[in-house]
């Protein structure tokens, strides 16, 4: 998808660390952030049924995207 920011995403869900369960695809989207908080660190998702971006303290195991953003020349 992509809405008026700019931001072009699918929503791929996330990979549960306890189980290796792959969850919700389809519907909402998990993204990293590059910050750690004490042993876990924060990410952001994306929700299919509104337009809140959610921030979440998570353990660094879990699967989530990266967004990886390119330096303007």
């Amino acid at each position: 998808g992509m809405n008026s920011s700019g931001f072009s995403s699918l929503p791929g869900g996330h990979r549960r660390h306890t189980d290796g369960y792959f969850n919700i695809a389809g519907l909402n989207g998990y993204w990293w952030s590059s910050s750690p908080n004490g042993s876990n660190a924060w990410n952001r998702n994306l929700n299919n049924n509104n337009e809140n971006v959610n921030r979440n303290n998570n353990n660094q195991r879990n699967g989530f995207s990266v967004r990886c953003v390119r330096d303007a020349e």
